[in-house]
């Protein structure tokens, strides 16, 4: 009997189809997603559970480890069958693949044993974010004026998945000072992968802990944050963020669990 895996926020049920194993990849979505699709060269935070066509076994799981799988599409960090078979998907969708041999571990097998040589996989996978390749860094602008409360400014409208306060969440960002309007922080300088944050948890100063509850995947938000929401009278950074300091953020919201 063919099982409901339309919701995302639980683990699918992989099951194996009758008859014999196809010869070609088989791309099959459970669910469609929204946003711009999946190209060689973006950066993918994927969910999946992988078994075998044989006996329908599980090999992987990313949600057995609690964390999710990021890689770079069309890259040749996965098999082939991945970077042919997630070409195309759109944050937010779950598709099932059935991959044959020569475009997952061949005659070979995996190294670790639990895929046996010329074996057909089937994988349910969901992606929870993408940073496009040509997702550029944003330009940052501050007020003329020091804040004094927090202040939120949608600049793109998110259509995927809400933050809530203790979301995992996959963001890019780029902070300056208000008061010199330099740069003191940015993670789109250190490349395409976005940077995990498990919200709640102490590791975001206040006004980002606030500022991004409520945002949506594909969302970019400015938050201009006071002082006493961010490092207050002491600074941060080594003198990078000066004492009594508003900082301004412009935050890029890729992926929520």
């Amino acid at each position: 009997m063919p099982v409901d895996n339309t919701d995302l926020a639980v683990k699918p049920v992989v099951q194996v189809p009758e008859g014999a194993p196809p010869t070609d990849l088989v791309v099959d979505d459970i669910v469609e997603g929204s946003g711009p699709v999946a190209e060689a060269g973006d950066f993918a935070i994927m969910q999946y559970v992988g078994v075998t066509f044989d006996d329908g076994a599980q090999f992987d799981a990313s949600w057995d480890r609690g964390s999710p799988f990021t890689f770079t599409l069309g890259q040749g960090e996965v098999i082939a069958g991945w970077d042919e078979g997630i070409a195309g998907m759109a944050p937010g969708g779950r598709r099932e693949l059935v991959i044959p041999p020569d475009m997952a571990y061949g005659e070979s097998g995996s190294g670790s044993g639990a895929i046996g040589p010329n074996e057909t996989l089937i994988f349910i996978v969901d992606l929870l974010g993408l940073v496009p390749a040509d997702l550029t860094k944003p330009e940052v602008g501050v007020p003329e004026e020091e804040a004094t409360e927090l202040a939120i400014t949608d600049l793109v409208d998110g259509t995927g998945a809400e933050a809530t306060a203790d979301s995992l969440v996959w963001i890019h960002y780029v902070g300056k000072n208000q008061s010199t309007a330099e740069q003191f922080d940015a993670t789109w300088d250190r490349g395409p992968q976005a940077v995990p944050i498990r919200l709640g948890a102490g590791q975001l100063i206040e006004g980002l802990e606030q500022g991004l509850v409520g945002m949506k995947v594909g969302g970019r938000r400015e938050l201009v944050i006071p002082p006493e929401l961010a490092f207050g009278e002491t600074g941060a950074g080594e003198g990078r963020i000066p004492p009594d300091e508003t900082l301004v953020f412009v935050v890029d919201l890729i992926a929520v669990t």
